[in-house]
């Protein structure tokens, strides 16, 4: 009995290594799959008309929580993602058929607005957060209510007309490829050279532990101002897609985004801690997110139950994650002992 109790325990301490808590995301979205499988045998799944629906239906999302994920980086929280896709999808929702006329350049160039206007916005957090010393939560509390009521004088009911040649560009399939997994391509390609730049490792730096950064020449308030900057812009870009995605604009579009943005990045590997996880795991974890409606629907439960498992999946991946914190924190210390 004594000899199966330690295989037991090698077990768990094998798979809390140092970076145990980061299969959490990969081994859900395998069960997901399984289980999808399971409910339709005779469904094409992991084609590329497949992805391409559920890159669709996540990419909002998935960029929301990259913008996320950037600030959690550094232990903060961005509350203001809602308020700022519901900005810029009123805005193009509104505009963007009268920008240029609605042509290619006009919809192009309102699209590199809008993550300027992102860029600006999120750099309004990052001014109160390290000027101020204003708690994120609160700041991007307050800045999430402006950004929100901005978006209700452009468009105070849900409505819009964006152009059909933006529609058709975002979501498109060109050469057979989707758009949106392109995106997401794209992104994952940014992550993979930004994470090495000095700013990306500064990220981590000050994520892990603030002082020491400081101490070691990074201009930690630079990076703190930089990290909302490319939250708010992101943010402001998922919001563009999602006009896409619905064809029309919502002043309460970003909502829903405010949580389960979190939820994603968490869900995904990114440590409420700080200074650990990546983006491509946020990019699963957005997907576990926009699937669980449909693996819901697939065994027979009301989506009425899709916030319920969210909250489930939430708790599940923080509960992981602090365990593995614990387990490799007393490794260290029986190392130094």
């Amino acid at each position: 009995m004594a000899e199966t109790g330690t295989v037991k325990t090698n077990r768990f301490k094998l798979f809390m290594n140092e970076n145990g808590d980061q299969l959490v995301p990969y081994i859900i979205l395998v069960l997901m799959i399984l289980v999808t499988y399971i409910s339709m045998p005779y469904a094409n799944l992991l084609s590329l008309d497949w992805l391409g629906i559920k890159t669709d239906q996540s990419l909002s999302l998935i960029l929301a929580a990259t913008g996320q994920s950037f600030v959690m980086l550094i232990q903060g929280v961005d509350l203001s993602v809602g308020g700022m896709i519901s900005l810029s999808n009123c805005i193009c929702a509104r505009y963007m058929e009268q920008f240029l006329g609605g042509g290619p350049g006009g919809i192009v160039v309102l699209i590199l607005l809008m993550g300027m206007l992102g860029f600006a916005c999120g750099t309004v957090n990052g001014f109160f957060v390290t000027r101020f010393k204003i708690q994120p939560f609160v700041a991007t509390l307050a800045t999430w209510s402006i950004f929100k009521g901005l978006a209700i004088l452009i468009l105070p009911t849900d409505g819009g007309n964006p152009p059909n040649a933006f529609i058709n560009f975002a979501l498109g399939r060109p050469f057979g490829i989707p758009m949106s997994l392109i995106f997401v391509f794209i992104l994952l390609g940014f992550w993979y050279y930004f994470k090495n730049t000095h700013f990306g490792m500064a990220i981590y730096a000050v994520g892990s532990n603030e002082r020491s950064a400081y101490y070691n020449g990074i201009n930690v308030d630079r990076v703190k101002m930089l990290v909302f900057s490319m939250s708010g812009m992101f943010a402001a870009l998922a919001g563009v897609f999602r006009t896409a995605q619905v064809a029309s604009g919502s002043p309460t579009a970003g909502n829903e985004f405010i949580l389960i943005s979190f939820c994603a990045a968490v869900l995904g590997g990114i440590n409420i801690a700080g200074g650990r996880g990546g983006i491509l795991g946020t990019v699963i974890g957005s997907f576990i997110m926009r699937m669980l409606q449909d693996v819901l629907q697939f065994v027979g439960l009301s989506t009425y139950w899709t916030a319920l498992f969210q909250g489930v999946l939430l708790i599940t991946a923080v509960t992981v994650t602090s365990v593995n914190i614990i387990v490799n924190r007393r490794r260290r210390m029986e190392v130094r002992a």
